[in-house]
């Protein structure tokens, strides 16, 4: 992959993964789709066009009262295996992040002595 078009999507990345938290365990599981943005419409992409290195924007929606979902501005492509996704969380928000990490601690599923990676996302689309 070129260096221009890594720049690209650093700058601006055009694939957004859309997706529902379904698990907290060692480390966040959601179920989504990735969709390719354009200014006028947005349409449902093949995880198999990611590869790994690609930057990428989520929308997290958690099943919580708040009917905002967390938005994280930019991830990247760890893995692509069938149809799992795994992303390393780059940049979200202060306030979202802490939205996030009450939720997480509010339905952990292990002890808390074994904190689950809040950068760590792994998506099934």
């Amino acid at each position: 992959m070129g260096l221009e078009k890594r720049q690209t999507c650093w700058a601006i990345p055009n694939l957004t993964i859309d997706c529902m938290l379904s698990r907290v365990h060692r480390q966040l599981e959601a179920d989504g789709c990735v969709l390719r943005i354009n200014e006028s419409s947005s349409q449902v992409a093949a995880p198999d066009q990611l590869t790994p290195g690609d930057f990428v924007k989520v929308r997290l929606w958690l099943d919580d009262n708040d009917s905002a979902s967390i938005n994280i501005g930019l991830a990247e492509v760890r893995q692509v295996q069938n149809h799992w996704i795994t992303l390393e969380v780059i940049h979200v928000g202060r306030q979202e992040r802490a939205r996030l990490q009450r939720y997480v601690e509010s339905h952990q599923a292990i002890p808390a002595d074994k904190p689950v990676l809040l950068d760590h996302l792994v998506i099934r689309a």
